[in-house]
């Protein structure tokens, strides 16, 4: 029986694979940008619930080449908590945010991490971005506003505050939003007390 399929050359078929190949090689690279949540999970340590874990940062190459050059990059780390009822809706206990800002000194080579009024100098853009991402045992809850034997649930959420960047930026961030915004989106953690 005759075949219609044209025959190639080793060659050509190795081209044609090497291309598949980057061709699907080119989307995960990509999507590996962004903030991802790690392993995050709410402790009673003495009188206070607090978040623990991180958030996993990959920068673009635009935000990278926007840091080396001496834009400060804001990020905010945000959590909201609610006791869950059974007949009526769920009662919002607290809404926190607080802004962690990373810089890079082009003089001394450095990364540096600021949160809470103490800032902490890196090596490497890795190393800075997990201490950016890193929630530090953050205490959110007060067993004061608790009641036992109550199911809770907290949503924790890290992005880019575009808002911080500099005026020309903002705008270029807003047009080509793929590149600039950040965003983890809301992660459920349920809890008991």
């Amino acid at each position: 029986m005759a075949s219609f399929m044209p025959a190639c050359s080793r060659r050509d078929f190795l081209r044609a694979a090497t291309a598949l190949a980057v061709l699907a090689c080119a989307p995960a690279a990509r999507a590996a940008e962004g903030i991802v949540p790690g392993n995050l999970d709410v402790v009673q340590k003495g009188e206070f619930f607090q978040i623990s874990g991180g958030f996993t940062i990959e920068l673009s190459e635009t935000l990278e080449k926007a840091l080396t050059r001496g834009v400060q990059l804001t990020f905010v780390q945000a959590v909201e908590a609610e006791r869950l009822r059974d007949y009526w809706l769920s009662e919002s206990l607290v809404a926190l945010e607080r802004p962690v800002r990373l810089s890079y000194n082009a003089l001394l080579r450095q990364y540096y991490v600021s949160l809470a009024g103490v800032s902490s100098s890196h090596d490497g853009l890795a190393e800075a971005l997990r201490a950016v991402g890193d929630l530090r045992d953050w205490s959110v809850l007060n067993v004061r506003q608790m009641k036992k034997k109550s199911s809770y649930r907290a949503y924790v959420r890290m992005y880019l505050d575009i808002a911080q960047l500099p005026k020309p930026l903002q705008v270029n961030a807003l047009a080509s939003s793929a590149r600039w915004q950040l965003d983890s989106g809301w992660r459920e953690l349920p809890f008991k007390y």
